[in-house]
């Protein structure tokens, strides 16, 4: 079902979509390929000026732009857990987020980034056995280029397109890659963590923050451009968007899928606007999300076409607690050993 034209200046003016003006546009778009402001200016043909201003203005209504590495190739892999609704009170390092989920029960839910060898050490961490467990063999996340994505440059806000659902579920079946793991240094693994948190963060600028964050001498601007150049930047696969809905009017939810159709389900939802991250697994999948009403229709044909199958319904992210998945510890013990420490040898309370 398309949306009514009539209905599209209301949904611009009530703060149900994102507001972006064309050149802004241009920029998220031409992001998800660049490693530098000066890539985009070339791909956008902006002044760099420019583009440095079109940047800053995003950063301050809170959109930014994110480095997506290749997991696998450093060894980590991301991991979804859901528990039945009792306290976590501290979760160990390698923790990407904790949930308060409300559906027909009430969940707890934990997102983690966690070295492969120790996943199952991580998991003991927590006294309760998690109900569901999804290991993820590939993460996707949307993107302006997104089949189900559309730009509506008279009024400047993201829509979801219908049209595209036929190219979405072809694309949903592409192969996954899997790539070979390879040597990470602690500088390589400093550098990506900040480049995971903003994508253009200047190499200048992670050697303050290993300062500030980490209480670290850093590695020097000589050295860090060595490994970037020669080691970092092989493990990139893309940028992410980072934004979010003003969740006092479009609250976060959580879908987790069953089986083979839910895995495409999953994969075909996170190329909608406002559907930020999906977790493949095996045999299931999550996909974290913020679709405004007026997507609700193009949610239910993907999952009528996909007849995915949905355990939980879906989930309302009451409360979400983003936290940092490495810490000073777990930088000095990569430094000293050359590899990752149990998760057990820091937590934080949530």
């Amino acid at each position: 079902m398309l949306l009514d034209n009539q209905i599209l200046p209301a949904i611009a003016r009530s703060g149900l979509a994102l507001k972006l003006n064309p050149n802004e546009w241009e920029v998220v778009k031409a992001s998800t390929s660049a490693l530098t402001i000066a890539k985009i200016s070339e791909t956008t043909r902006l002044p760099y000026s420019t583009v440095i201003d079109i940047v800053r203005r995003l950063s301050r209504k809170g959109i930014l732009f994110s480095f997506v590495p290749y997991c696998d190739m450093v060894g980590l892999k991301p991991i979804f857990l859901l528990f039945p609704d009792k306290p976590i009170k501290s979760v160990p390092v390698y923790t990407r987020a904790v949930y308060s989920l409300l559906g027909r029960q009430r969940y707890k839910a934990v997102s983690a980034l966690v070295p492969v060898k120790f996943i199952n050490d991580y998991i003991s961490y927590f006294s309760e056995e998690p109900i569901e467990f999804i290991s993820t063999y590939e993460i996707r996340h949307w993107t302006a280029s997104g089949k189900l994505t559309q730009y509506n440059s008279k009024l400047g806000i993201l829509l979801p397109r219908e049209e595209g659902l036929e190219d979405a579920l072809v694309e949903s079946r592409t192969a996954v890659t899997e790539h070979e793991k390879r040597w990470v240094d602690w500088v390589d693994l400093i550098i990506l963590y900040f480049k995971m948190r903003y994508a253009f963060t200047k190499l200048s600028d992670v050697s303050e923050m290993v300062k500030q964050d980490f209480a670290l001498k850093p590695p020097s601007r000589q050295l860090m451009s060595y490994h970037y150049r020669t080691h970092v930047v092989s493990l990139w696969s893309y940028n992410r968007t980072l934004f979010r809905l003003n969740t006092s009017l479009v609250p976060l939810k959580l879908y987790l899928f069953g089986g083979k159709e839910g895995l495409t389900a999953a994969r075909v939802l996170v190329q909608a606007p406002y559907m930020y991250e999906g977790l493949v697994g095996e045999s299931s999948a999550a996909v974290l999300g913020q679709p405004p009403n007026y997507m609700e229709p193009l949610i239910h044909e993907v999952l009528n076409v996909t007849n995915a199958d949905m355990p939980y319904g879906s989930l309302l992210v009451v409360q979400e607690k983003q936290t940092a998945w490495i810490s000073t510890r777990v930088i000095e013990h990569y430094r000293q050993k050359g590899d990752f420490p149990l998760p057990d040898i820091e937590s934080f309370s949530t």
